[in-house]
C-alpha cells in the first residue's frame, strides 16, 4: 500500500529570499576567504559531510561506516580545518586557490520546528598554479532559525555531493 503524501508546508517568499541570501553569502565568504564570517553561518553542532561514491549512482550513506571525502561531526572540525589553512599546516592549501562559486536551482522544503531543508546545485571554478579546475555537484543544507526574530538561519547540516569522477587536485572546503 502506498504511503500517503505529506502535504508540504508553505514557505514564504521572505523565507525563500533569506535562504538564497544565506547560500550566496556562504559562497562569497568562501571565495573571499572570510573564514570567520563563514564559520559563523554554522551552528555549533553542525555536521559537514562530503560522501564518496559507493558505485556509479550510489553514495556512501553513513559517514561513520563508509569512506567520506570529508566529514566533520560538528563545527569544531570546520574550525580546525580553517586553523590549518590559516597557519600553513595544510600543505595542500598553500598557496590558496582563487575560487568562484555559483549556486543555482535552490529548492526549499519546510521541516518540523521551523527548520528548512534546502537542495541546490553548485559549481566551483578554482584557479591555482596557472590551472583552472572545475568541481560540480549539489548541496543539501538543513537550516534552523537563528533565534534573533528575523528570517535568518544557521546551518545545522551541510552535505556536499561532488559529481566529478576525477579529482585532479587536492579538494578542500574552499573548492566545493
Amino acid at each position: 500500500m502506498a504511503m500517503p503524501m505529506k502535504k508540504p508546508q508553505t514557505i514564504s517568499l521572505d523565507q525563500q529570499q533569506a535562504v538564497a541570501a544565506l547560500l550566496f553569502k556562504e559562497a562569497r565568504f568562501i571565495d573571499n576567504q572570510q573564514w570567520d564570517e563563514w564559520i559563523e553561518l554554522f551552528d555549533q553542532q553542525a555536521e559537514y559531510w562530503i560522501p564518496s561514491w559507493d558505485g556509479q549512482h550510489q553514495l556512501v550513506d553513513d559517514p561513520r561506516t563508509g569512506i567520506s571525502l570529508m566529514y566533520y561531526a560538528d563545527r569544531s572540525g570546520i574550525e580546525d580545518r580553517i586553523f590549518r589553512i590559516r597557519t600553513g599546516l595544510s600543505s595542500a592549501s598553500s598557496p590558496l586557490p582563487r575560487t568562484v562559486h555559483s549556486i543555482t536551482n535552490i529548492e526549499v522544503e519546510a521541516l518540523d520546528g521551523g527548520q528548512l531543508f534546502v537542495r541546490s546545485n553548485w559549481q566551483c571554478m578554482s584557479y591555482r598554479w596557472k590551472v583552472t579546475t572545475t568541481f560540480v555537484g549539489h548541496y543539501e543544507h538543513t537550516l534552523k532559525p537563528a533565534g534573533d526574530g528575523s528570517d535568518n538561519y544557521l546551518i545545522t547540516r551541510k552535505r556536499i555531493v561532488v559529481k566529478n569522477d576525477l579529482i585532479p587536485i587536492p579538494m578542500d572546503i574552499y573548492n566545493v
